[in-house]
């Protein structure tokens, strides 16, 4: 079923005006924690993300050399990570003590995740229910050992999906939903899009970024009270890219409290040659304006 309904989407995808297959976008396998010299990586064996296949390092000097961690896969039921229902396996390093490794079951929509508060050398278990449509990890994070957000998501379909946004103030060990897709895209993450990403700098100030494969309106939402309201940030759309379309997720990277920049990758089909055009937004007011700085054309 999940591959059909991937079918359905790459097919309205090439249906429509932006022609393409959405943009994959590979997580940057690292960490680097608060301590200089700590650092953390990951692989999947045949790039096959189950936790079967996941390789998690450590470097204790600024990753000159790497020691592997060893993960208590035999102290889990095989039903709760096998790869026949969980989709992806996301890991989430704080620092050089606090990490996190966590899947959905879809058989039974549960959140599973392995905890290490003492660099790796012992790993805890934790569960939650999610809701029903929770099926797969696209984003999570923590800002502190005890608070961090999830967003989960539903299978794509004909450029939809039902998002989740969750909350949690003790480690993982229980999450409260503060946000899901609804039809008024001022109220909720919106259902369209396929592609989602969030970030967060700090206990306050948030963002999660939405494809958009049907116009080219940026969808960005921000929170500054740590994801109990969020409110839809205006990003002009660059003249002449009114018939584009957005398929991959983009948050804001700031380097202080007010300078950051956005990149946005307008996509296109013209006469039957794709057309990619990144272009980079900045603030100098800590996002809450945006303004088109330079872009970078790809024809194929």
């Amino acid at each position: 079923m999940k591959r059909f309904l991937a079918g359905l989407l790459i097919l309205a995808l090439l249906l429509t005006g932006c022609g393409i297959a959405a943009k994959q976008i590979n997580a940057i396998n690292s960490s680097k924690s608060n301590e200089s010299d700590i650092m953390w990586k990951w692989s999947f064996k045949n790039n096959h993300k189950t936790l079967e296949n996941l390789q998690i390092f450590k470097s204790t000097d600024k990753g000159n050399s790497w020691t592997e961690i060893n993960l208590p896969i035999n102290t889990l039921p095989k039903d709760a990570y096998s790869d026949v229902y969980v989709e992806n396996v996301v890991p989430y390093f704080l620092d050089s003590d606090n990490g996190w490794i966590s899947w959905i079951n879809n058989s039974d929509t549960i959140l599973y995740m392995i905890k290490t508060t003492d660099g790796g050398k012992t790993w805890s278990k934790l569960s939650y229910k999610l809701p029903q449509l929770s099926q797969s990890i696209s984003k999570i994070q923590f800002v502190t050992q005890n608070t961090g957000w999830l967003l989960a998501v539903s299978d794509g379909a004909a450029e939809q999906q039902i998002k989740y946004l969750f909350e949690t103030n003790d480690g993982g060990k229980t999450w409260e939903k503060i946000n899901v897709t609804s039809s008024d895209s001022y109220s909720g993450l919106p259902i369209v899009g396929t592609s989602t990403d969030m970030i967060f700098y700090g206990v306050d100030n948030g963002w999660v970024g939405v494809s958009n494969p049907v116009s080219a309106d940026v969808i960005l939402y921000r929170t500054v009270d740590g994801g109990n309201t969020w409110s839809k940030v205006s990003v002009p759309i660059p003249q002449g890219y009114e018939k584009y379309c957005i398929l991959s997720a983009s948050v804001p990277v700031f380097k202080d409290d007010k300078n950051g920049t956005l990149n946005v990758d307008f996509y296109r089909t013209n006469n039957g040659k794709a057309e990619n055009h990144t272009v980079t937004y900045v603030t100098d007011d800590g996002g809450n304006t945006w303004s088109a700085n330079s872009e970078k054309s790809i024809m194929k």
